[in-house]
């Protein structure tokens, strides 16, 4: 199966998955006004379950978003110059991306590390924090396959 693909399919798949946590969130939220100002029975833990997917949300839909080209992108100065000087520093620019994530998803894994050997849960869920924490490397994980797609196009375009 080609790179480019995989990197479609697993887009598919993270657009699928934002599309089930925006219901989820939204059932969660519904249930618990319903439960809570209709029935006089709140649930204790639905809003901590509601950030953790908000959270998940928020990294996988980093990645979707910047590989539908909707990602918050300055290019006023860019537009500017000529098509070769931008792409020389749309390459810059993205080779600083993938250090930042490279490093983000290694301090991340450090983080995961120590936090399940110290044994710490959420409140209400009681679920290990590593749980909310791997949210970040498999945004970054994404978002670095799309930073790469796009330098590789970047170079063959020249």
């Amino acid at each position: 199966m080609k790179l480019s693909r995989v990197n479609e399919r697993s887009i598919t798949v993270a657009e699928v998955i934002c599309a089930l946590f925006l219901f989820l969130i939204a059932g969660l939220t519904i249930a618990q006004v319903i439960l809570r100002y209709i029935f006089n029975y709140p649930l204790i833990w639905s809003e901590e379950l509601s950030i953790l997917v908000f959270i998940y949300l928020g990294f996988i839909g980093i990645g979707v978003a910047y590989a539908q080209g909707r990602h918050l992108y300055v290019d006023a100065l860019l537009v500017m110059l000529p098509k070769s000087v931008r792409r020389v520093i749309e390459g810059i620019a993205l080779g600083f991306s993938t250090v930042f994530l490279l490093v983000v998803i290694v301090q991340m894994i450090k983080v995961m590390m120590v936090t399940s050997k110290v044994g710490i849960t959420t409140p209400a869920l009681l679920l290990p924090m590593i749980v909310i924490y791997v949210s970040l490397p498999i945004g970054c994980i994404l978002f670095l396959m799309q930073v790469v797609k796009r330098f590789w196009n970047l170079g063959r375009m020249g």
